[in-house]
């Protein structure tokens, strides 16, 4: 007969075991449990990592700039506030209240139904080593897709995809 064990022993087996393993292998095993659990809940990894994910949807628009869209975004569908917004994206609250009402004359309606299958976290774009569109480029090519498939994704055109990643990379020292 196998001995009853406790959800608290048995946790702290499972962190024991995680933590033997390599930097690699626990990446891997981390990548694998956030997929699981996104399938699950139906939604994507990045989605359940950063609490105000970006979906690539409210970017295939040509009225906004992708900080316009953000902001747009941040304040209308998640409701936040644009102190909050500007803290979140580590910009300026006179620059963010500068962007909404920007935004707001540029696309009267707030955005419908996005899609939201391919996400980024906005907590990324606080990094101002890269610009926004960078930032969006950068992330999405790093998610495996070719750039042709990110200009369809952003509604730009593939020269300007391939510029904008270019200068990622060299920011970045990636060849």
């Amino acid at each position: 007969m196998k001995p009853e064990v406790s959800a608290g022993s048995e946790s702290q087996r499972v962190v024991s075991l995680f933590s033997s393993l390599s930097y690699e292998e626990q990446v891997g095993v981390v990548s694998s449990l956030l997929s699981e659990v996104a399938a699950q809940e139906k939604k994507s990894p990045a989605a359940l990592v950063d609490k105000y994910a970006i979906p690539f949807g409210i970017f295939a628009q040509k009225k906004l700039s992708s900080l316009e869209a953000i902001v747009k975004y941040l304040k209308e569908v998640q409701g936040l506030q644009l102190v909050q917004i500007a803290s979140l994206l580590g910009r300026d609250s006179s620059t963010i209240w500068s962007t909404y009402g920007n935004a707001s004359k540029k696309m009267l309606a707030p955005f419908s139904s996005v899609a939201d299958d391919v996400v980024i976290p906005a907590s990324l774009i606080a990094d101002r080593t890269l610009s926004v569109l960078e930032h969006i480029v950068f992330f999405a090519k790093n998610l495996g897709y070719s750039n042709h498939e990110i200009a369809i994704m952003l509604q730009l055109d593939d020269r300007t995809i391939w510029s904008v990643l270019h200068r990622a990379k060299k920011k970045r020292g990636v060849q």
